[in-house]
């Protein structure tokens, strides 16, 4: 029986099907007309195009579709009438909004364009498919600017875009096949940009099932600026074109308001901004970086994969130290967390995961506005949960490195680089567990490195729990420990295999020379349940540099090597 619907839905199909037709052997050329199609069923003009003062030049296809505004696909020659035909559509001082699509009749369509196009609020980009070619010798004008530019209200999703951009002219941050927000007058788009004086916030942007390919030498695939909220992007893949790319995902903060002194300006920050499926690939290995976030907070991150770059993922509070951030906006959640779950990292030549929680105002602009020490630490929270990170057994680089205040790291494994896990003396409070590291040229885990923006440096507390470190101290074997520590309060080292053995794992341990090594001014650091299964000759499981106090640094219930150097409570085995 055939109801009133099936029917309804059976001429509604054969009307599409017709139509398509008709517009497949009517569609004009690109210097004919609709006009000359007089049978064709013609679109008149929107009041969102009339709003523009833009006129259809093709009435046969839809609003929205780009072919009736002028452009052609599948032409390198098109570029220029091409990017003059989106750029009046979009405008910002125009006032079209809505969706705009560009159709992929053959399956591999390509538009050609040759310029950014900043788009007005209020714009949904549907490629269906196809390909944006955007070519360009640069200016100096494209800094701080992309290809595609908008700074809230905007979507683009479902299709790729390739860059073939050359840097020049001392122009910086440009080149971007995605730019989106904008700072004072550092950029000719969307200027002057101050957040405060925004009557709607930056944000509110979607990217989505994109592929991006771009040679920009010392520029980012996407690049973010200012005070944006509520960012997603999502299903993309960013290639470097064979380690062209300085970046593949890349944020600055912001101006807020605009006294005459840099110093006295509120600064505005990305927020609530979620990654999740991002596949980063040949990202400059001297100098790029996959993602870096600078002043950015509350972000995460779900399914990050990053194939040969010099960093995986960096994170810090710049220039700005979260100093003097916007007040009713800002304020309230900077310093917090940027949290992070799935993980990879492939053929990483410097450091995977650079977490800088402690910024010196030194070098930047808020060099002269006296800022105490106690506000330059404790400037940002961290955490990861599951990740694998690979490093190409070259020195330098760290599985991760962190100065942020807390940090939460979980179900992990570092393999082949300089060090595995390294906390600055800035980083007074951890949980690390259920981390594996092998293979690293030197250390496993040090707990309190480097040099101290506050003097003396602040004793940590936290704890490693449930991890395997093994066949670490590849560079000079004997010489480095599965865990080094050093200005700790308190600290509890339990649960843990460290070093190769025979029995567990069908190897000796030949590199490692220490389980668990304490510095000076390690205190109360309670070694309980490890199982040291061997060291390198000439090693010991347990060793406190201190000989004639304690310090209250004690081995309870040890298995497999228990032998110790220096003064431990609790220590039975030693020489």
């Amino acid at each position: 029986m055939r109801t009133r619907r099936t029917i309804l839905s059976g001429a509604v199909a054969l009307a599409a099907a017709g139509a398509a037709a008709g517009a497949d052997a009517l569609a004009p050329s690109a210097s004919g007309s609709s006009a000359n199609h007089p049978g064709a069923l013609l679109y008149p003009q929107t009041p969102a195009e009339a709003a523009s003062g833009v006129r259809p030049k093709f009435s046969l296809y839809p609003p929205g579709d780009v072919r009736r505004y002028g452009l052609t696909p599948n032409s390198a020659a098109a570029a220029p009438e091409n990017t003059r035909a989106l750029k009046a559509l979009v405008a910002p001082n125009g006032a079209f909004r809505g969706n705009i699509s560009f159709p992929n009749t053959t399956g591999n369509d390509t538009y050609h364009l040759d310029d950014i196009v900043a788009f007005h609020d209020g714009i949904h980009v549907d490629l269906q498919g196809s390909t944006l070619h955007f070519k360009k010798v640069g200016a100096r004008s494209d800094t701080n600017a992309g290809f595609i530019f908008a700074v809230r209200d905007f979507s683009i999703e479902n299709g790729s875009i390739i860059v073939d951009y050359q840097m020049g002219d001392g122009a910086t941050n440009a080149g971007a096949a995605l730019a989106f927000g904008n700072r004072g007058t550092d950029s000719q788009y969307f200027s002057p940009t101050y957040d405060s004086l925004l009557k709607t916030p930056m944000g509110n942007i979607q990217v989505r099932n994109l592929r991006i390919s771009s040679n920009t030498a010392g520029g980012s695939a996407i690049f973010m600026i200012g005070g944006l909220n509520g960012v997603v992007m999502e299903n993309l893949w960013i290639d470097g074109s064979s380690g062209a790319l300085g970046a593949g995902i890349y944020y600055e903060f912001g101006w807020a308001t605009n006294e005459a002194q840099t110093q006295e300006r509120q600064t505005s920050h990305a927020h609530n901004m979620r990654f999740i499926n991002i596949n980063i690939s040949d990202i400059d290995t001297t100098n790029g970086q996959a993602v870096g976030l600078t002043g950015a907070y509350n972000c995460s991150f779900d399914g990050l994969y990053v194939k040969s770059s010099k960093i995986l993922f960096q994170c810090s509070p710049g220039e700005s130290t979260f100093y003097r951030p916007w007040v009713g906006t800002d304020q309230v959640g900077v310093k917090r967390n940027i949290a992070m779950r799935n993980v990879i990292g492939i053929d990483i030549r410097g450091t995977a995961l650079v977490i800088t929680g402690a910024s010196s105002t030194q070098g930047g602009y808020l060099k002269r506005a006296g800022i105490p020490g106690f506000a330059q630490v404790d400037l940002m929270d961290f955490s990861v949960d599951g990740f694998a990170l690979d490093g190409a057994d070259v020195d330098g680089g760290y599985g991760i490195q962190s100065s942020a205040e807390k940090m939460d790291v979980r179900n992990g494994r570092i393999t082949r680089f300089s060090r595995g896990l390294v906390t600055t003396h800035e980083c007074t409070r951890m949980n690390i567990e259920g981390v594996d590291v092998f293979g690293c040229r030197q250390w496993g885990m040090g707990i309190g490195q480097g040099s101290a923006l506050l003097e003396p440096p602040r004793q940590k507390m936290g704890f490693i729990r449930g991890c395997f470190i093994a066949g670490n101290g590849m560079a000079t074997p004997g010489t480095f420990a599965a865990i080094e520590l050093d200005q700790c309060a308190s600290f509890f080292i339990e649960g843990n295999r460290l070093g190769y053995e025979n029995a567990h794992d069908g190897v000796a341990e030949t590199t490692q020379g220490f389980g668990v090594r304490l510095d000076a001014n390690a205190n109360n650091v309670i070694c309980r349940g490890n199982t040291v299964g061997g060291v390198r000759a000439g090693g010991v499981a347990y060793y406190n540099f201190s000989t004639a106090d304690a310090q209250g640094n004690t081995i309870e219930n040890a298995s497999g090597l228990t032998n110790t150097r220096g003064a431990w409570h609790g220590a039975s085995d030693k020489r």
